[in-house]
């Protein structure tokens, strides 16, 4: 009975702490409407405009945004933007856990592996434009994934 009642307190303790932990805390502030971003891991560089931001669903974990953007693209040594005038809607999962983003229109959704030793070339744009959505952060991948706490591994 000791035994028993010794594992129930700890599985108590446990679910306690685990429904007490801080929940992450993510800062739009710098993806509003009107907000502009830009990625230059290759040549043109890559941008958007944001012409709306949503919240669609809030969790204790997450929050999933929806963003309406107008895309742009510069040479790396040039200030002149070239605008595509067609709108995209993404949507964006801020977790610390699975971190996604989405083109709407495309079933394709892309988990980050946001972790402290970069991400492949192939996710620069995803996770730059991720990192400023969710956390207002615009520097080094793994920088910013040490700062929040990433640590997403590919799932081949």
């Amino acid at each position: 009975m000791k035994v028993f009642n010794l594992a129930l307190a700890t599985s108590i303790f446990l679910f306690a702490a685990c429904a007490n932990a801080a929940a992450p805390k993510f800062n739009h502030s710098g993806i509003q409407k009107g907000a502009y971003t830009e990625s230059c891991y290759r040549e043109p560089c890559s941008g958007a405009k944001v012409m709306q931001f949503n919240v669609v669903q809030k969790t204790p974990t997450s929050t999933l945004i929806k963003l309406k953007l107008v895309g742009a693209s510069r040479n790396y040594n040039s200030k002149k933007i070239v605008w595509n005038h067609d709108f995209h809607n993404v949507y964006i999962n801020c977790s610390l856990t699975r971190p996604t983003t989405q083109i709407e229109g495309n079933d394709e959704i892309t988990v980050l592996p946001i972790n402290p030793t970069g991400v492949a070339g192939v996710y620069v744009s995803n996770a730059e434009l991720y990192l400023a959505a969710c956390h207002n952060y615009n520097g080094a991948i793994d920088k910013g994934a040490r700062k929040f706490g990433y640590n997403v591994q590919e799932s081949w």
